[in-house]
């Protein structure tokens, strides 16, 4: 308790249950005298590894605008956690919640905002492995908490970061979400690399929507990490045919099974992701290989000066090519009339990889054209 807190007015006014879980509770409360929500974290230290004891001094000593800030933490006054030696500590507040959030609640991140939150972990995480010297070990959808428009990103939850073996340049692998452990894990031993891969799959489920959680083995999960494996088969990998080829790429460098493909580190991750110029696609209406869907290009300049794109991918219910794909795209600029990339016209087999040949021939075409 601070000192000359008054108990008539607490400093915190309890909000709600924020989760629950085996090593800690988070709560949303209100900060009465800075008139703002905040975070509460309370964790057990009781038998508890260092370094999950030291969190909130990890979070506190790494100011960085994209890593959690910490306000300040307390011994827990609440005589029911005495005997666990628990830590309430204080975190600023995300009202965009976390990616696992956003996923559950199916929003449709799109290239863009996958790719300026990609932007800011790779940022955290180039703090984090450069400057000092650790490796989260735990990158996730549920770890990365968002702003209110969902477009910006911190790096949270340093409970199972470890300090980087000289020696080694790693740490112990058996730690972490075993859905985003890096393969390399069942050798003993995960080292930067091994966050880019965890990065690189929370992508995947950014741009593609969540994984089947409830339907997937945590047995089949744990024997294929064992094996040296992903923990997944290769077909919860495969993007959809709307993601640009070069943010496809991008995506299957950093979660390649074999760690030596992917980036050497955030730093050289982050250039490459940069360096990409793509449109960004999302799904207007249908579902599966059919329907619309809308982009905008370029992302870097005002609304009103962008192009705007339709693709469109319809069956084929009559006459001699009954059962093709129809694939049609057009474009406008801002308050313009509808033009249509007449020669890209075609009839497809309506696989996966015809699709994606036609996004990705529409994206050049866009790329193409002036900015206004």
């Amino acid at each position: 308790m601070l000192k000359g807190e008054r108990l008539d007015r607490p400093t915190y006014s309890f909000l709600h249950t924020l989760d629950e879980g085996n090593t800690a509770t988070c709560y949303l409360t209100y900060h009465e005298v800075y008139e703002c929500p905040i975070v509460q974290k309370t964790i057990s230290t009781l038998g508890m590894p260092d370094v999950l004891a030291r969190e909130p001094n990890l979070l506190k000593s790494i100011e960085h605008t994209r890593i959690l800030k910490v306000w300040e933490a307390q011994w827990d006054p609440d005589p029911a956690r005495k005997h666990l030696d628990a830590i309430t500590f204080t975190t600023e507040y995300h009202p965009g919640g976390s990616v696992l959030t956003a996923l559950n609640e199916l929003d449709q991140f799109g290239p863009w905002r996958a790719m300026q939150i990609a932007d800011d972990v790779l940022v955290a995480l180039e703090v984090l492995h450069e400057q000092h010297h650790y490796l989260h070990r735990d990158v996730k959808p549920g770890n990365i908490l968002l702003d209110g428009e969902r477009r910006r990103a911190v790096l949270g939850d340093l409970g199972s970061a470890a300090r980087l073996n000289p020696a080694t340049g790693g740490a112990d692998g058996h730690v972490g979400s075993p859905l985003y452990r890096a393969p390399e894990a069942s050798t003993g031993l995960v080292t930067a690399r091994s966050d880019l891969y965890a990065l690189g799959v929370t992508m995947v489920e950014m741009l593609n929507g969540p994984f089947p959680y409830e339907d997937l083995d945590r047995n089949d999960i744990d024997r294929r990490l064992a094996e040296g494996r992903r923990s997944l088969a290769d077909r919860y990998f495969e993007l959809a045919p709307w993601v640009p080829k070069p943010l496809a790429t991008f995506v299957r460098s950093l979660s390649n099974r074999d760690a030596e493909r992917r980036p050497a580190d955030a730093a050289s991750a982050l250039r490459k992701l940069r360096d990409l110029r793509v449109v960004d696609w999302r799904r207007g209406s249908g579902s599966g290989l059919l329907g619309t869907w809308n982009g905008s290009w370029p992302g870097d300049v005002p609304r009103p000066r962008q192009l705007h794109l339709e693709v469109s991918a319809k069956d084929i219910d009559r006459g001699r090519n009954k059962g093709m794909v129809e694939l049609t795209a057009r474009w406008r600029r801002s308050n313009g009339k509808w033009r249509h990339y007449a020669k890209l016209k075609r009839r497809s087999d309506g696989s996966p990889g015809e699709l994606a040949k036609f996004f990705n021939d529409v994206d050049r075409e866009a790329q193409k054209a002036p900015t206004v």
